[in-house]
């Protein structure tokens, strides 16, 4: 973690992994803890929260649920109020006169029993009226005549100020009542929960290409731009197979024109990719001299390697292995083994994978 101004910075997993601490500590009244994420747009942020609430749920043997007020006793749920969206009086509650006794009409969208985690992002979008009547339920776990049932949690997040995001200053009611984080692309971290959360091939191998492509956030820029979110989105386009003549306009409406340019290339290169069928059976085939092609190589052998069959995914994996040694930096190599063992992951228990590890000691793999 990097030291910040008012708070440590941290990769996406490290966030992760502090969220679920936090929301394991309790005060003297036994209330849970709350974690305040902020980054910028497009880091990850309600995923990191998503995969929080499903692993309580998978540690605790319940069934992940979403948008219910009152989890039944095998479920944990999840909600999620982007809290920009909100007026103050919509979590206060619209008072009202009952025989002469003033009441207050909720919602009816808050936890009402159960367990689960409450997410309340877009934080900092919110005025500081919201704010405010957010504060009490972060801290006190209730708002006026509402109380937040004992087994939900609480996580908030949203953008900084200088994200130019449509962002207020957190008031800091707020910010002293919870645990502070800013959040970092890293893209090692983000190229690990890409091979395991079916992100494209192209654009997992574009990233290990180029590393520095991954977050291009730019606070000063209108338009389309390359952060984690929208090479995502490029993933899921491409799962499409869109006319390759479209390509660039298509690219470029979510990670702008330059880095369309650069990753429409990039894909291009695939067509100076090597034999792969001789590459897998074993046979003796020249090596790239092109860094970009040799990347592209990786992405075509991960791709036909993630759906091969069974009776033949070793043989392959020896072979490709042997193949991708020979490039001319050892990064190729890591990145292919620790990319295909993330989908295919009975590869790990093969004697190929073994012997690279140990001749790898100081990677994790």
């Amino acid at each position: 973690m990097k030291s910040g101004k008012l708070s440590m910075t941290g990769t996406p997993d490290e966030v992760r992994r502090c969220v679920l601490q936090v929301l394991k500590t309790t005060d003297q009244k036994g209330r849970t803890h709350t974690p305040m994420i902020l980054g910028s747009s497009g880091l990850g942020k309600s995923t990191i929260t998503e995969s929080v609430a499903r692993q309580i749920a998978d540690d605790n043997g319940l069934k992940f649920v979403e948008d219910s007020i009152a989890p039944s006793a095998d479920e944990f749920g999840y909600m999620e109020f982007r809290s920009g969206l909100y007026e103050s009086i919509d979590f206060s509650g619209l008072p009202y006169i009952e025989q002469g006794v003033q009441k207050r009409a909720f919602l009816g969208n808050l936890p009402t029993g159960g367990r689960g985690l409450l997410f309340l992002d877009e934080f900092a979008q919110a005025p500081s009226s919201v704010q405010t009547v957010l504060s009490q339920l972060i801290y006190e776990k209730r708002i006026g005549d509402y109380t937040l049932p004992e087994g939900w949690m609480i996580c908030v997040a949203g953008n900084r100020a200088i994200d130019r995001a449509g962002s207020n200053k957190i008031t800091t009611n707020n910010t002293t009542r919870v645990w502070n984080c800013t959040i970092e692309s890293d893209t090692e971290n983000w190229l690990q929960w890409a091979s395991q959360n079916d992100v494209h091939q192209d654009v997992i191998s574009y990233i290990g290409y180029r590393q520095d492509s991954l977050n291009l956030f730019d606070a000063k820029e209108i338009g389309a731009q390359a952060v984690p979110r929208t090479w995502v989105m490029v993933s899921d386009m491409l799962k499409t197979n869109p006319d390759k003549s479209l390509y660039d306009l298509l690219f470029s409406g979510y990670i702008g024109e330059e880095q369309a340019i650069e990753f429409g290339n990039f894909i291009a290169l695939k067509d100076d990719v090597p034999d792969l069928g001789d590459i897998l059976s074993g046979k003796k085939v020249e090596v790239p001299d092109s860094v970009g092609v040799c990347y592209a190589t990786i992405c075509a052998l991960l791709g036909a390697m993630s759906e091969a069959k069974d009776e033949v995914i070793h043989d392959y994996f020896k072979n490709a292995v042997a193949y991708v040694e020979g490039f001319p930096t050892p990064e190729f190599a890591i990145m292919f083994v620790r990319q295909i063992t993330s989908k295919r992951e009975e590869l790990r228990e093969s004697k190929t994978f073994v012997d690279f590890k140990v001749a790898n000691q100081d990677l994790e793999l």
